[in-house]
């Protein structure tokens, strides 16, 4: 598990973080998901970096992002830049 993103606490703003959690299905854990009572943000979705995808809000307002390795790509394949 990471920390996908955060942002600064405001009274607007309902989670200020979010995760990211590898799993070995995204389409099955949508669907337990979504019976489970989570709102899905997006949809299993197939990414040019080979991932897919799928985010939801719990119901304590708290943003996961659920990701399974499709292939392994190199980088610079879907423009991705290596820092150093």
């Amino acid at each position: 598990m990471i920390v996908a993103g955060q942002q600064e606490p405001s009274p607007e703003a309902g989670s200020v973080h979010s995760l990211m959690v590898r799993v070995a299905n995204v389409d099955n854990h949508c669907k337990h998901a979504e019976k489970s009572g989570a709102r899905i943000i997006s949809p299993a979705t197939d990414y040019p970096y080979e991932e897919r995808q799928h985010s939801v809000e719990d119901i304590g307002g708290h943003l996961w992002t659920f990701s399974q390795t499709i292939a392994d790509v190199d980088p610079n394949v879907w423009g991705g830049i290596l820092f150093d």
